[in-house]
């Protein structure tokens, strides 16, 4: 439910009235464009969170009824989550990351958090076609043959247009707005000026997103990192086989307009749903009791097991046989309604549906990712449900790689290091890893700095968090043992993790990401000739990467 997030809701919001007061508040509102968005969000959400606690209040004096959560979630979840999609921005950024995240937040809010992950509210055309014309210097007609006016989608700084080259082929062109990068730093200044005060735990977060940010305005980037992801994942025999990345074409491609292969199919988590809820009907059932059974097995079960079942190819080949019995079988159907079927009822036509598998979407999504960070430590730092399509064959395609981060040798060991130690629960090791890193705390406790290592990187299961909610979790290791210093170097690492996991969530199918990438870590360890077990405290100080220390202290 919402009631997990609300005390950082109020906390922030209350900051932002004040902020907001007095004449000072007045002027900035009226002349600074990011304070006056991020009062409107606060005015949204402030209410919304107040209710909330309210009920809180209720349910901890006389108790209260599932259907009072669900109704207050139904209520409140369009208008927040429409207001805040039309901010865009950091905003919707972080609307997509909850969008996974449905052991916090209620069926309403992750139904609504989801379309924000391709479906942000689009500009009009004739702005596309401004931006395109500024771009290439010609009207669009030159350099298109058709461009449709209709966004496949729209995300926080820009939307995805299909498109005709003249010479034929079909592309989808990507398309920046024009205020983009002006609202990203908007957002990002003002929500750290509130973090300094009230949550200096998120400024590290904050730092390493401003950082990668500029980088990931640049469209002609994004061409360059698609061209070596293509590669990367052609080398380790995942494309085409398992995903597809699409080609840019860079001499069409400019700082805000990218030109690509055009790939077929839904966004990713849609699919899952479309595929299940056929599967659903098709056996007696419904898509919202397939899903309130996963979750109650997760709450149960907890994190389940690795996916042992049949490989992308051998789905392939049963795809194909389904094919092929449907082709039968309508071959006689439509002999039958052509002859006898004229004076009987009519046969039904075939068309078989594999059921969505989950496990394996995500098992390869896990063993691709985790050899992008760790193999090559060339990965994406930022990925979500709108980065992912689910094509009509089963592959998935990666489709967005804006946000890209590069980690040196010494880094791509030391994540190595992180999640081989994580995969054994070698908390003494990672403890050395954070003294030597230059990590700082008020008492040094080496169990808190586990627990963080667990939570940021590894997983969210009640193994970790135990019967708190992910914000309890955090305000009472903070209050244990506060930490002062922190290398920000794995920050992007550590937000690949959580969108993953989130994704994940969101498609109830949770998981632990070092029992996927604690084996890729300690086999590129030995390929480095620097097996784990032969690794000490000393080694750590000698391959120990340049940190990039953040300091602050918590009142």
């Amino acid at each position: 439910m919402i009631r997990t997030a609300c005390q950082g809701i109020v906390r922030v919001s209350g900051a932002c009235l004040l902020l907001g007061g007095g004449s000072y508040g007045t002027f900035l509102y009226q002349t600074d464009d990011g304070f006056r968005r991020a009062i409107q969000a606060y005015q949204t959400v402030i209410p919304v969170a107040l209710h909330y606690r309210y009920l809180e209040w209720i349910d901890a004096t006389i108790g209260t009824t599932q259907d009072d959560w669900e109704k207050l979630d139904e209520r409140y979840a369009v208008p927040t989550v429409s207001k805040l999609g039309q901010l865009q921005g950091m905003y919707c950024k972080y609307c997509q990351t909850a969008a996974g995240w449905n052991n916090t937040f209620g069926e309403a809010w992750i139904r609504e958090f989801r379309k924000l992950e391709n479906e942000v509210p689009p500009r009009d055309i004739k702005a596309v076609y401004q931006t395109v014309e500024e771009e290439t210097g010609k009207p669009v007609h030159e350099t298109f043959a058709s461009f449709d006016p209709i966004p496949l989608g729209s995300a926080s700084i820009g939307q995805v247009h299909r498109a005709t080259l003249l010479d034929g082929r079909e592309v989808a062109v990507k398309v920046q707005y024009a205020e983009a990068q002006e609202l990203f730093q908007h957002d990002i200044h003002t929500i750290r000026s509130i973090c300094e005060k009230l949550a200096p735990e998120h400024i590290v977060l904050l730092e390493a997103i401003e950082k990668q940010n500029a980088a990931e305005l640049d469209y002609r980037n994004e061409a360059n990192n698609l061209q070596e992801i293509r590669q990367n994942m052609r080398q380790h025999g995942f494309h085409p086989r398992e995903v597809v990345v699409p080609q840019a074409l860079k001499e069409l491609s400019t700082a805000r307009m990218l030109v690509m292969d055009l790939l077929p199919g839904p966004k990713l988590v849609d699919g899952m749903r479309n595929y299940a809820s056929q599967w659903a009907q098709d056996h007696g059932t419904t898509l919202h009791d397939l899903e309130v059974a996963a979750r109650e097995r997760i709450e149960t079960d907890g994190i389940p097991s690795k996916y042992n079942g049949p490989s992308a190819w051998q789905i392939s080949l049963y795809r194909g046989y389904l094919r092929l019995k449907d082709t039968a079988l309508n071959v006689v159907t439509a002999t039958y309604n052509g002859t006898l079927g004229w004076f009987t009822p009519p046969m039904s036509y075939h068309n078989s549906t594999l059921p969505s598998n989950a496990p394996r979407i995500i098992d390869t999504l896990m063993r691709v990712h985790g050899t992008q960070l760790l193999v090559d430590g060339v990965f994406n730092a930022d990925p979500n449900g709108g980065n992912f399509l689910l094509m009509p064959d089963g592959r998935i395609a990666l489709i967005d790689y804006g946000a890209v981060k590069r980690f040196s040798r010494n880094e791509r060991l030391t994540v190595c290091l992180i999640y081989a130690a994580l995969a054994r629960r070698d908390e003494a090791r990672l403890y050395d890893l954070c003294k030597v890193g230059g990590y700082k705390s008020k008492y040094g406790k080496s169990r808190v700095v586990y627990k963080l290592f667990q939570f940021g990187y590894d997983s969210w299961g009640k193994d970790v968090t135990g019967d708190k909610n992910i914000q309890q979790f955090i305000d009472d290791l903070k209050k244990d043992d506060p930490w002062e210093e922190v290398p920000d170097n794995f920050t992007m690492a550590k937000l690949m993790s959580i969108r993953l996991r989130a994704l994940a969530m969101g498609m109830n199918h949770p998981v632990r990401c070092s029992d996927w990438w604690g084996g890729i870590a300690e086999e590129v360890l030995r390929q480095e000739g620097l097996p784990y077990d032969n690794w000490t405290y000393d080694m750590i100080v000698e391959y120990k990467p340049n940190m990039n220390i953040q300091k602050y202290k918590f009142a």
